[in-house]
């Protein structure tokens, strides 16, 4: 039996979360018994000492210790919690269970039990504060890699072009190509601005921000002229809480605090004048009281197992209060079915995928509908948005209908490893504005183009339409063709790997099928004694027999055989079968599938199961007529 050491460095030689549970081919509702019953028949059957063949022994000697780590994690969560320190905890919290952590988060929930403390947890508690941790690593992640370190701003006004019908000096109209060239001569760069952003740890979580802008601009239909507006801010934070305020004039301080429960998140946000901070609820401006500007918004999970979210939100603005109400949620779609997504969880993208043939096999896609109440501004509002990752793409669509305006407002990204570009159009009553930014190492260039300063559907439709229909055709000509290319390169260069550079996996394959050869005969001799469950043929490989995929599966027919009890053969669901004894992954980021010929009352059967589909056989729906 395993000694009672916790694993130093648990982490299974694949990213399925279920992996040790496909060793011994459970499921995760095994009970303690079933999982030291597996454990004690797979230790006999790979037993180093029962071998004499040295090959056969090596194999064996894997086998064995990769049976034994899983059973360490595995096993009765009672003998397996793990103390965090010498000092002893108090008697309710003393210890986590590995076992717990694995079935919850799979090996990153290993991992977080190993580098967390969780000592001061109550066991009920245990899960909820792994599940948020996590949800904390994902969101740092996703922080840092969409904020900006510096920003440049040019805005021009092209409005000329579209807005303005030039004369001749007889006032005759000008002809199209005159008009456009008198109207270019009106172009003109109506803002500029620039942003730099530098942050620091100052202590554990403590941080210091500093943000410096200069914008000078031009204001139109005013009589004000041009402006220069410089700003300097700083904002630190500790713990929940930030504040922020310019330091080169004295105009106040920005609070914001927000709290991240389990389920919700709660953010408080008020801006203080020097007036009100000397005269609270008494400093007057003209007839009215200044009263200090804030809002607090809840956002809540409104179901136990989705990721849908409603949000609130109460304010006091300059035009009086607001409420705002809205319901969003967001969903991964994973057509190739790499690995079972959870709804109930936060998820990235498969950290390793072969190139699909379309591009937009994985993608995820998000929603957000509510409405404001807040006087003249009150209206509904709307967006959705899609992101295919195998891209780098994100598209968007807002619509907002208020009492005052209609606005829509379209858009697409693109986003590389170390580089982005995206462009927008949006459309108002104020008029219509295109504005095209790229990002590259965190330097990002921003251009707002004023098209028209008058309401124009018409001019906003089309600068959506044209741009999008040039980039589908980019795609479907250019960009698919290429994928494919790559995607039988890759097919190519695995089936090459596994001749050449996987050659010891081989090898140790055919040790543990070779391992397996007198269980699975004696399984089957058994079977066709009773006219029962006869494995004639089992193979497994890629989904798809697409060109490429030649020679890229594999036959497990001796491992399903020796998987058979009692005329059925049961494997769990919701993880790879590449775990189980027997089998290996021949392509990784390909979705697999096993396909099984059998015989079942001497009756021919045929089935095809996804990877992360459960096995169950015999079945009616399998017979072939």
């Amino acid at each position: 039996m395993p000694g009672t050491h916790p694993p130093a460095a648990v982490s299974p030689s694949t990213a399925d979360d279920e992996y040790f549970y496909s060793v011994l081919n459970l499921p995760k509702a095994a009970s303690d018994h079933e999982i030291r019953e597996r454990y004690r028949q797979l230790s006999i059957v790979f037993h180093p000492d029962k071998q004499t063949d040295e090959r056969r022994k090596e194999a064996a000697t894997e086998r064995f210790l990769e049976v034994q780590k899983a059973y360490e994690v595995l096993s009765d969560p009672v003998t397996r919690y793990v103390p965090f320190s010498s000092t002893p905890p108090p008697a309710t919290h003393a210890h986590v269970p590995f076992s717990r952590a694995y079935d919850i988060l799979g090996s990153e929930g290993l991992l977080l039990v190993q580098s967390a403390d969780f000592r001061h947890l109550a066991e009920e508690d245990f899960e909820r504060e792994l599940r948020r941790q996590q949800r904390e690593l994902v969101r740092q992640r996703v922080d840092q890699a969409v904020h900006p370190r510096g920003n440049l701003t040019i805005g021009l006004d092209a409005s000329p072009i579209f807005d303005y019908e030039y004369e001749a000096e007889d006032g005759s109209p000008l002809s199209r190509w005159q008009n456009l060239q008198a109207a270019l001569g009106d172009v003109r760069r109506d803002t500029f601005g620039v942003r730099h952003r530098v942050q620091t740890q100052v202590r554990d979580k403590t941080w210091l921000t500093l943000s410096s802008r200069l914008t000078m601009g031009s204001r139109p239909n005013s009589r004000q002229g041009s402006y220069i507006k410089p700003l300097l801010m700083g904002t630190p934070s500790a713990y929940f809480v930030q504040a922020t305020t310019n330091l080169l004039a004295v105009s106040g301080v920005s609070l914001k605090g927000t709290y991240r429960a389990a389920d919700y998140t709660l953010t408080c946000q008020t801006g203080l004048h020097p007036a009100v901070l000397l005269q609270p609820f008494t400093h007057r401006k003209g007839d009215a009281f200044l009263l200090p500007a804030g809002t607090v918004s809840l956002a809540r999970q409104l179901f136990p197992k989705s990721p849908m979210q409603g949000v609130l939100e109460i304010g006091m603005t300059a035009i009086g209060p607001k409420i705002s109400a809205a319901v969003t949620s967001s969903a991964f779609h994973d057509s190739l079915d790499i690995g079972e997504l959870r709804d109930d969880e936060p998820s990235e993208p498969t950290a390793f995928r072969a190139p699909s043939v379309s591009g937009l096999a994985f993608y995820t896609s998000e929603w957000q509908f509510g409405f404001d109440l807040a006087g003249p501004a009150s209206g509904l509002n709307g967006r959705y948005g899609l992101s295919f990752h195998e891209l780098g793409v994100h598209l968007q669509a807002v619509m907002r209908l208020g009492l005052a305006e209609l606005m829509w407002l379209f858009g697409g990204e693109w986003r590389g490893n170390n580089a982005a570009v995206g462009a927008n159009v949006s459309a108002s009553t104020g008029g219509v504005t295109l504005r095209v930014d790229a990002t590259y190492f965190g330097q990002t260039l921003t251009l707002p183009i004023v098209l028209s300063r008058e309401h124009n559907n018409s001019l906003a439709f089309w600068t959506a339409v044209l741009p999008s229909t040039a980039l589908a055709l980019v795609y479907y000509f250019r960009v698919r063709p290429r994928r494919r290319k790559q995607r039988i390169q890759f097919l190519h260069d695995a089936r090459r790997q596994l001749r050449e550079e996987k050659s010891e996996l081989l090898r140790q394959w055919k040790e543990t099928v070779s391992l397996l050869q007198d269980t699975a005969q004696r399984h089957m001799r058994a079977e066709e004694t009773c006219d029962g469950l006869v494995i004639l043929e089992a193979r497994y490989g890629p989904s798809e027999q697409e060109e490429g995929t030649e020679g890229l599966e594999v036959d497990v027919t001796v491992p399903v055989q020796a998987l058979v009890n009692s005329s059925q053969l049961y494997i769990p669901g919701k993880r790879s079968k590449a775990g189980i004894p027997g089998f290996y992954d021949p392509v990784a980021g390909v979705p697999k599938t096993l396909r099984i010929r059998y015989k079942f009352r001497g009756r021919m059967h045929y089935a095809e199961i996804p990877d992360y589909m459960p096995v169950v056989l015999p079945l009616k729906d399998h017979l072939v007529e």
